[in-house]
């Protein structure tokens, strides 16, 4: 006989899988790692539920994609592999406006890359997961003040970093 509370794991993964991905993908840059770590993810969730009832499915699924794919960072730091579905090139855009945004598309995943781990997670999960500062907080157990004040910094050496790229350019 199944368990009652136990989840539908097709559904779990259904739901989240994509998130997770995304998650990955932005913090590794790379599409094998962020693969790897998203069945790291769902195997972890399925023994997390294993030891007790899960509050937040979403809450879980970002903190392990999150914390997994910072894990991943620290033992492999590899070259970005392009994702076309994911680059902010429209087909409905000139040739020049696509180079731009290809070349602004390719600096930004290098550049966020170069942040360290922490810095790179939180501005992932604010800018591209749209999450707010205390979902942030949640998701990688610290304090909304720390997710604010990690998020000024990466901010500030995004900017500085933009800053030189755009005066080798002129």
């Amino acid at each position: 006989m199944s368990d009652p509370a136990a989840p539908d794991w097709g559904k779990v993964i259904e739901k989240h899988a994509e998130r997770v991905f995304r998650i990955a993908y932005r913090i590794l840059g790379s599409v094998h790692d962020a693969e790897d770590v998203s069945q790291e993810v769902f195997t972890e969730a399925m023994a997390v539920h294993q030891s007790g009832p899960v509050r937040s499915w979403t809450g879980l699924m970002v903190r392990l994609a999150t914390v997994r794919s910072i894990d991943r960072l620290r033992r492999d730091r590899r070259r970005p592999e392009p994702l076309p579905s994911m680059d902010v090139v429209s087909s409905a855009q000139q040739p020049d406006q696509q180079l731009i945004a290809t070349e602004l598309t390719t600096w930004l995943r290098a550049a966020i890359r170069s942040l360290p781990d922490q810095q790179a997670a939180i501005f992932s999960l604010a800018y591209f997961e749209q999450l707010s500062r205390n979902e942030i907080a949640a998701a990688l157990d610290v304090s909304p003040e720390t997710v604010s004040t990690t998020l000024y910094k990466a901010r500030n050496k995004l900017s500085s970093q933009l800053a030189v790229v755009q005066g080798d350019q002129s």
